[in-house]
């Protein structure tokens, strides 16, 4: 069984090698590798140069999007199945495809697979996500719930053939409009694999939520199935929830920051405090200097105390206006500005 691997990229230099990386790693043998580059500026094409030997198709041209790119790369695709690696993603280990050969193997009435992904975050945070069963998925693609993404799927390539092509008019979420097709194929199995697939970076361009947002709902409004009855009121109920679930949960960790603004209001006041007493203590320190009687030594340790103690309070207030949760709380401003909603004090 051939495997097809398709990375698309452009002036992804600091992330492509260890996509790369992962796929010639990879200890299933029957692999086509193919990248299509949209004519990087950076040192991408470099990375890539190093690897040729290991590159069955390397394309580098200017293209109209990620989508484009991913088209391009299916139609030289000559593997029985195909899967995607982003370059700012990497399989999860070196069994990966290896894995995936024998369970779509032993599952041979599966035309499509999807699995586990790593979450990475730009905090450096990371955890394993699992997305609902097959039988779910209609319902979860309507709330953007439990979904699976591309990274961590196995598509047979006679899928291509039968659904098309990734929809280029779509900047975004072309994905998920592809996804819609399939789901709603009767004739096509989907099949959930429980491993861990991929390691996904997230942000790029699904981390514009806004534009995402738009594209998936416009993307939802023209799919037939999503405008009949029960379905319309299944997409009301399960926006509303999730509104609910997402203003609760913003709402708790507002309340939460604003525990942890007060607190560092409060240090800070103290940092000020201190820095008048080293104040006094400086200028008696300068007054004994003339008079020997005057414990100097004894004035000097207390100066130094209290600027250490300043320094250390100066250091939490940075360490607290730099953590999560003063991010989370900026986003939150940012969020109620959005909607409309009655800001607080900033």
């Amino acid at each position: 069984m051939k495997v097809s691997i398709i990375t698309v990229c452009k002036n992804s230099e600091h992330t492509l090698e260890r996509a790369i990386q992962s796929v010639v790693h990879q200890t299933y043998s029957n692999i086509e590798y193919i990248v299509i580059d949209g004519d990087s500026t950076d040192n991408t094409k470099k990375i890539i140069n190093r690897y040729l030997h290991q590159i069955a198709h390397f394309v580098s041209e200017t293209d109209d999007g990620v989508y484009q790119a991913m088209n391009k790369g299916i139609r030289l695709a000559s593997g029985d199945w195909i899967y995607f690696v982003n370059s700012d993603d990497y399989l999860f280990d070196n069994n990966v495809i290896q894995d995936l050969v024998h369970f779509v193997s032993t599952n041979s009435d599966c035309h499509f697979v999807y699995g586990d992904h790593e979450a990475r975050y730009t905090t450096g945070d990371s955890n394993i996500h699992k997305p609902a069963p097959p039988e779910q998925m209609l319902e979860e693609m309507v709330s953007l719930g439990e979904c699976m993404i591309q990274p961590a799927c196995f598509f047979q390539a006679e899928l291509f053939r039968k659904l098309g092509l990734f929809d280029e008019t779509y900047n975004i979420a072309a994905d998920y409009e592809w996804f819609a097709r399939l789901l709603q194929d009767s004739s096509l199995k989907l099949c959930y694999y429980p491993r861990t697939l991929v390691s996904y970076a997230h942000g790029g361009l699904s981390g514009n939520i806004p534009a995402l947002f738009a594209e998936v709902f416009a993307i939802q409004n023209s799919i037939p199935l999503y405008q009949q009855e029960p379905w319309l009121s299944k997409r009301m109920q399960k926006l509303q929830q999730s509104f609910i679930e997402k203003y609760d949960l913003l709402e708790r960790t507002h309340q939460l920051s604003l525990k942890r603004l007060h607190h560092i209001e409060a240090v800070e006041a103290h940092v000020k405090n201190l820095e008048k007493q080293i104040q006094t203590l400086e200028a008696k320190l300068t007054q004994a200097t003339a008079n020997t009687s005057f414990p100097v030594v004894q004035m000097q340790a207390e100066l130094d105390a209290l600027q250490s103690k300043a320094e250390a309070l100066q250091a939490r207030i940075t360490a607290m206006e730099t953590s999560k949760f003063w991010q989370i709380r900026t986003a939150w401003f940012k969020l109620k500005r959005l909607l409309g909603l009655p800001a607080d004090n900033e």
